[in-house]
């Protein structure tokens, strides 16, 4: 088992230090993740994670092209109590029982870590990006207010494809690449 650090709660997505500055490697920043209408937590609004585990590892996030995040602590394998219905004897009980879970640093690994997100949206493409998802927002507009079959519809659906197609293009030339990252432990 991993030498808890003293002190320091895991903090993979910012909670712990006053939110997340960049989001997706600073493609988002804060308020990113905000939905009208669903009335999320503020801290789940802005892409923050609680995580209640003292963090076991400091560890930051490289791809093979040496782009690199922030070291972050973070939770590694832990036991969680979980709980049940048990059906016994013809009635339910609630039954306790602790189970291995793995942590953040396991996590990412696995399932977060499968694209550098600057291989992905390299120099112009990410505010190429930005474009493409205010374009889309103003098509929606255009769209809920009955105007889709208009001239101006038709023009922003264009700046759309254009867009996307130069998104084609790199990933054709393999200026667009997907590299995986590696988690790698610092303490």
């Amino acid at each position: 088992m991993a030498a808890t650090l003293l002190l320091e709660r895991c903090n993979p997505y910012g909670a712990e230090t006053g939110g997340p500055r960049r989001i997706m490697g600073g493609l988002h920043g804060p308020g990113s993740a905000r939905t009208p209408d669903m009335n999320l937590p503020d801290n789940v609004a802005q892409g923050e994670w609680l995580c209640p585990q003292q963090a076991q590892v400091r560890a930051y996030l490289e791809c093979r092209c040496g782009h690199r995040g922030q070291p972050m602590p973070l939770c590694s394998w832990h036991d969680e109590i979980i709980e049940h219905g048990d059906l016994v004897g013809g009635t339910y009980r609630r039954v306790r029982d602790v189970v291995r879970v793995r942590g953040h640093y396991e996590e990412i690994q696995r399932r977060q870590a499968g694209a550098c997100v600057r291989c992905l949206y390299p120099g112009r493409y990410a505010a190429d990006y930005k474009s493409i998802e205010a374009w889309q927002g103003e098509l929606a507009w255009l769209r809920d207010t009955g105007a889709w079959y208009t001239a101006r519809a038709a023009s922003v659906r264009q700046k759309i494809e254009d867009l996307v197609a130069g998104f084609d293009e790199g990933n054709a030339t393999g200026q667009i690449h997907r590299c995986p990252m590696r988690l790698i432990a610092v303490s």
